[in-house]
């Protein structure tokens, strides 16, 4: 069994052996290394707590993944999400590692679940941003099977990919807006550009069937800065259109106007309008006891 726990400034001895561990396994996946963690950490007992308490000092949570078996439990894996104050500005989940004797039992997906939970629950309207090596397949399979997709290149590290994704709670309501206005920021037609895992013409047609029938239950996520928009729900808006639905519920999140997405799509003064407006008020609708 997986578990994850936030860890509290007082529990630095426990990020710090995991921290160590992980440098120490994949140097190349962290921004700091070993050699100038150790260089920190070998002085005098209270100069390296308050090292390792520094980790603790930005807002978010820090995550550690414990499983437990036969009775006994054991750290397998860390994780840390940093959010922000900044309208616009993306959190960013740090730090993720999974020890290699833990792999393949869902810590990964746990502790990113436990940072996008977090997000949900406490900045609803944020996305949420990571960076991986291009070339470290396994991790970006993890993200991507946790919601996130590609945005464009690491502007800090030509070598890393960056995906993002929007803080999603389970019971967020939607809005209604018009599948004129969302279907302008669409990356592609799916009724023309299929995609590498689905056999687009069946899926489309049993999509449609299902939307028909229940509605469409599943709502397309909408991101905007000032100048750009971008759309996950390419198949959906498909759909709404085969049906002439004249509106989509649509899940609406700001984006950081920097780096701009390869599929995003230049936002129309009159639709920013709209979307501001939308957004404004569902933020009041979260509110407790709107």
């Amino acid at each position: 069994m997986t578990e994850t726990r936030v860890l509290v400034p007082d529990d630095w001895a426990i990020w710090r052996e995991l921290r160590l561990r992980a440098l120490a396994d994949a140097p190349e996946a962290f921004s700091s290394t070993l050699e100038s963690a150790l260089a920190r950490d070998g002085g005098e007992e209270p100069q390296r707590e308050a090292y390792w308490r520094g980790y603790f000092r930005l807002p978010g949570a820090a995550y550690i993944a414990v499983r437990s078996e036969s009775g006994h439990e054991a750290a397998a894996g860390m994780a840390r999400l940093v959010t922000t104050s900044a309208p616009g500005e993306p959190a960013e989940v740090l730090s993720v590692w999974v020890a290699p004797e833990h792999r393949g039992h869902g810590v990964g997906r746990a502790l990113i679940g436990s940072c996008i939970d977090h997000l949900a629950a406490h900045h609803p309207m944020t996305r949420l941003r990571l960076a991986v090596l291009e070339t470290n397949m396994p991790a970006r399979r993890l993200y991507e099977g946790c919601g996130f997709g590609v945005i464009g290149r690491n502007p800090d590290d030509d070598a890393e990919l960056l995906l993002e994704r929007r803080a999603a709670p389970i019971d967020q309501r939607p809005v209604e807006l018009p599948t004129e206005l969302v279907v302008r920021y669409r990356a592609v037609d799916r009724e023309i550009v299929g995609t590498p895992t689905l056999d687009t013409p069946a899926h489309l047609d049993r999509l449609t069937a299902q939307i028909r029938q229940d509605g469409m239950r599943t709502p397309i996520d909408l991101a905007f800065a000032e100048e750009f928009a971008t759309i996950d729900g390419n198949h959906r808006l498909a759909v709404a259109l085969r049906l002439g639905l004249s509106t989509v519920p649509v899940h609406l999140t700001r984006r950081a106007g920097h780096p701009r997405p390869s599929h995003a799509r230049t936002l129309r003064p009159e639709d920013l309008a709209v979307l501001e407006g939308a957004l404004a008020a569902d933020m009041r609708d979260a509110q407790p006891g709107a």
